[in-house]
């Protein structure tokens, strides 16, 4: 493992994200319940409310909840700066996000879109607490090189995303009635999952795919080539009218996607750690749904109108969603997971053991906190997961057995990192009780 350019001086309370960690399995579980109850007729449409509310709790409830936690443990760590506020600024975002999240959610299933006037002042708190947290620290000239590069402008297309999913909600409210976009909905998605998730992602698999995996670091020229594209053609399809400037721009986002999916692949094919690695097939399975992600989108884009019928505009959005949510982005926060909470688990003991150092011998070792075997499962219960979601998205059929499956992942995830949570408490408080009964002798 390599830790050169990481500042842990500034590394917060552990509380800070396990408290988001611990939150975002269960969010994708009950995801997972809405589509058991609801069955495969949630697939007919992407505009259907159901599965718009399955979809904000993958994107608010799982990736929000672990990528807002893991900004409030990574940044400080990379850029040697700690995100003001700490842990009061970190509790107000989680309970203002949960709540809100609650409410937009049995907005979408009830189709009570009074609820959404609840809802929406909770999220935009919670997002605006962060955002304006973190600006305080992107907007100074601080450490992180290429990570923090990416990572500005994931925040950037976090704030677009916000304002065009406010935009959206005051619709159903009936308070916007036009508005020069002509589909705030795709664009909103658009600006989610191809700008804030996949911006991020890169942020940090630049900093922790050479950490964890042992691998070359990403060449600065192209770190940095890729967030820029992945930002400016996303600008160029929210404002550019003319179908040329359009077909250019998605064209160079399905390219930067791609090419960042195929180099990260090269890089983990080259890691130094030839030994099998759970959360690197985690990452190739992320990296392969992400590239086919963008092929597809390029399909779909160019060539929609050759196929007769309209099966194709109902099921090739679908099918390009689930690939961008549950295929990449779940599968690299699964993945990251088996890595960072023993991690960190590990480095916060060691710290603890620091007035009493015969007690470093006592700590449990990072593969007894999240056990490979656990991990091995977990990867392979996400992987029928996911081919199962896709064929009851394509086929319409055996989406209850989807819904178990993915029912199975998450409550297999929630479970290895409360037990991990556990382990950490208990072993917490038995250094400390140790240390007192050392400091009394």
């Amino acid at each position: 493992m390599r830790m050169t350019g990481l500042s842990l001086d500034t590394i917060p309370p552990i509380h800070i994200p396990f408290r988001f960690f611990n939150t975002a399995p269960w969010m994708g579980l009950a995801a997972a319940l809405i589509l058991l109850w609801e069955g495969g007729r949630v697939f007919d449409s992407q505009w259907n409310p159901e599965l718009m509310g399955i979809t904000h709790l993958l994107t608010l409830g799982f990736m929000a909840m672990v990528m807002l936690g893991a900004m409030f443990q990574l940044v400080p760590v990379i850029s040697g700066e700690p995100i003001p506020g700490g842990g009061k600024v970190a509790t107000l975002v989680h309970s203002l996000l949960l709540f809100g999240l609650l409410l937009l959610v049995a907005g979408f299933c009830w189709q009570d879109w009074n609820l959404f006037r609840w809802a929406i002042p909770l999220l935009l708190l919670a997002f605006s607490v962060f955002i304006a947290a973190l600006a305080s620290l992107l907007l100074r000239r601080i450490g992180g090189g290429d990570s923090i590069y990416s990572i500005r402008f994931a925040a950037l297309s976090l704030v677009v995303t916000l304002a065009l999913g406010m935009l959206r909600a005051a619709q159903y409210l009936g308070l916007a009635t036009s508005f020069p976009l002509v589909n705030i909905t795709n664009t909103h998605i658009a600006w989610g999952l191809g700008g804030w998730v996949l911006l991020l992602v890169m942020g940090v698999s630049y900093q922790v795919i050479p950490m964890f995996h042992v691998t070359p670091n990403f060449p600065t020229p192209l770190a940095r080539a890729m967030p820029t594209a992945v930002f400016l053609s996303l600008l160029l399809l929210t404002v550019a009218q003319h179908p040329l400037l359009q077909a250019l721009a998605m064209i160079i986002w399905c390219g930067a996607a791609f090419i960042y999916g195929l180099f990260c692949a090269r890089l983990l094919n080259r890691r130094k750690r030839k030994i099998p690695d759970v959360t690197a097939r985690f990452w190739h399975l992320a990296l392969a749904s992400l590239m086919a992600a963008a092929l597809l989108q390029l399909g779909f884009y160019f060539g929609a109108h050759w196929v007769p019928g309209g099966v194709v505009f109902n099921k090739a959005p679908v099918a390009i969603g689930i690939l961008m949510i549950y295929g990449f982005a779940v599968s690299v926060i699964m993945g990251m997971l088996q890595k960072i909470v023993p991690f960190l688990s590990f480095l916060h003991l060691q710290r603890r053991c620091m007035t009493s150092f015969e007690l470093l011998k006592t700590l449990p070792h990072m593969g007894k906190i999240v056990p490979a075997l656990r991990s091995r499962w977990q990867f392979r219960i996400h992987l029928a997961a996911l081919m199962m979601v896709l064929v009851a998205a394509m086929a319409g059929a055996m989406a209850e057995l989807a819904a178990v499956l993915m029912a199975v992942d998450f409550g297999w995830l929630g479970f290895t990192l409360a037990s991990a949570t556990q382990l950490y408490i208990k072993t917490s408080a038995r250094i400390e009780r140790d240390s007192i009964s050392s400091a009394s002798c």
